[in-house]
């Protein structure tokens, strides 16, 4: 995205409301603190494609704001970061490879797919016509968070170190 969007309200099922933005360089500290509450569980399934040190070079990167060719963004719960998803556009222009964390502590539920649902649009004015992501086939929770939204994807990185760390 090369331009600034406003951010996103919505009444997430368990009727918390939510605010999705992009993530700027004023963030870097609550992705930081998002990656100190992640578990090992959550480490594993919940962050694909970037791992928890990925979290921490997100940090680092929010201070280039997101532009052509990559964007993250953030959810809100009550000023607290809930969640976070990327997309960097692959070799193909019409693909992209997205990560997704979301924080298991506290209210979450609909968390994974209001921040995919944002990441698809943003990708698709980009020219993105395919997510590509590194899910683990355990997490059928996202593995359906895909298939209920409908966006074309497809499991990437095969064979890679799924280590949490």
């Amino acid at each position: 995205m090369s331009t600034a969007t406003p951010p996103v309200r919505a009444l997430l099922p368990d009727g918390e409301v939510a605010w999705v933005r992009t993530l700027e360089a004023r963030d870097a500290a609550a992705v930081l603190a998002l990656r100190a509450r992640l578990s090992g569980h959550d480490r594993h399934l919940r962050f694909f494609g970037l791992g928890v040190a990925g979290l921490a070079e997100l940090s680092t990167q929010l201070s280039h704001s997101s532009g052509v060719g990559h964007t993250a963004v953030g959810c809100f719960l009550h000023s607290r970061l809930a969640g976070v998803a990327r997309y960097d556009i692959l070799a193909d222009p019409t693909e992209a490879q997205v990560a997704l964390v979301v924080d298991g502590h506290g209210p979450t539920l609909g968390v994974a797919t209001l921040l995919l649902e944002q990441l698809a649009v943003s990708a698709e004015h980009e020219g993105v016509r395919m997510l590509v992501a590194d899910v683990d086939e355990g997490n059928a929770k996202m593995l359906g968070v895909f298939a209920a939204l409908g966006i074309p994807f497809r499991p990437g990185l095969p064979g890679r170190n799924r280590s949490p760390e």
